[in-house]
């Protein structure tokens, strides 16, 4: 089963995006001063771009679990699941802060 550890080499990006959007989400409860460069467009930003790369691994991952004949990967799935949820989470608690 090595062509299982194809999958592997996908999950340390969805990490990444995963801690961004953690930080991002803690920067924007945590701080009191909107002077910050935590704004608007930087928080659509980084969950558009976390969201749509994450999608396209999700995407990737499906092509080539179809090519080698084996089955997809569920934890990278649910990878993607948590950033779509952090990057939902991301623009709703930034949009309900700005009130």
């Amino acid at each position: 089963m090595e062509s299982t550890n194809i999958f592997i080499n996908f999950r340390p990006i969805y990490i990444l995006f995963i801690i961004v959007l953690i930080i991002s989400l803690l920067l924007m409860i945590l701080r009191k001063n909107r002077h910050t460069m935590i704004n608007g467009f930087t928080i659509a930003i980084i969950a558009l771009i976390s969201l749509a790369v994450s999608a396209y691994l999700t995407y990737q991952i499906g092509i080539l679990s179809d090519e080698l004949g084996i089955g997809g990967d569920a934890v990278s799935f649910m990878m993607f699941i948590v950033v779509a949820v952090l990057s939902l989470v991301n623009l709703l608690v930034y949009a309900s802060k700005r009130e």
